[in-house]
């Protein structure tokens, strides 16, 4: 009779121990599927394209860099940046999870590639330019320009841009990986390239790093003025994104983005 009671006792221990173990396991399987999972960080991709973004000593600056930072700073956010030939930074921005690329254009194409933040006072205008010695170039409109050899960074929003122009890779279109490969590209004794893309202030501070004269480049013909953006993919989520807006939003408020543009602006005169 001891002998029954003993026993039935460690059934019922056996029982509790089975039943724990299974409340636990649905208490964790409840926790992985309504917590959402820490994120790692925003991996934060950007080219070589200077002043806005530009690597000087092992670090990242630049214009819209020192946005993009206080803005990521003012939403408590664990980043890091990197910079990447642009084709590469686009590619990644529109596969991977939680990346975040800047600068960048929103244009139709690209619209529904990526979640955007508009950088609102922030603009460029991207011009044409051809070298100041090339006397015998002098533009009166963008069609007269397929008549040259244009050199263009790969995949940026200047290049679309051209291609929904009409301009023909091989033909009257050059793609580098580079801004500053066309400084060198049309130089007289290469004349690789007739006319490059630009903004005036990113092809200054070119000119200066280069040791070239600040009025190589001559303007042309004006392409487009646009506001900056910088764009999620699309696998990040919503409330990451609007994070990050209304951190934009603040910053702007307390007056650094005009701060940082106009230090910038004056910098390589």
């Amino acid at each position: 009779m001891c002998q029954t009671v003993r026993l039935f006792n460690q059934s019922k221990h056996g029982k509790g121990k089975l039943v724990f173990i299974r409340t636990s396991i649905l208490i964790a399987l409840f926790l992985i599927v309504t917590c959402p999972a820490q994120s790692a960080g925003i991996r934060v991709v950007t080219e070589d394209w200077s002043p806005y973004n530009y690597t000087e000593d092992g670090e990242i600056k630049g214009m819209a860099t020192e946005v993009v930072r206080a803005v990521l700073d003012r939403a408590g956010l664990d980043y890091t940046i990197e910079t990447l030939p642009w084709a590469r930074a686009y590619k990644l921005a529109q596969t991977e999870p939680d990346v975040l690329i800047y600068s960048i254009l929103k244009l139709p194409n690209r619209a529904p590639l990526f979640k955007w933040i508009q950088l609102r006072g922030l603009s460029i205008d991207m011009y044409l330019f051809r070298p100041k010695y090339r006397n015998d170039i002098n533009l009166g409109c963008l069609e007269e320009a397929k008549a040259y050899k244009v050199g263009v960074t790969r995949e940026t929003s200047t290049h679309h841009f051209l291609l929904a122009k009409g301009f023909k890779a091989g033909v009257n279109l050059f793609p580098v990986n580079c801004e500053q490969f066309n400084a060198l590209k049309s130089q007289p004794h290469t004349k690789r390239i007739d006319l490059t893309t630009g903004n005036s202030i990113s092809l200054a501070r070119e000119l200066k790093v280069a040791g070239l004269p600040p009025d190589y480049w001559v303007r042309q013909v004006l392409l487009f003025k646009k506001d900056l953006y910088m764009a999620f993919s699309l696998s990040t989520s919503d409330a990451t994104v609007e994070r990050v807006r209304t951190a934009f939003e603040e910053v702007r408020a307390q007056g650094t983005l005009d701060a940082v543009v106009n230090r910038y602006c004056h910098m390589f005169e």
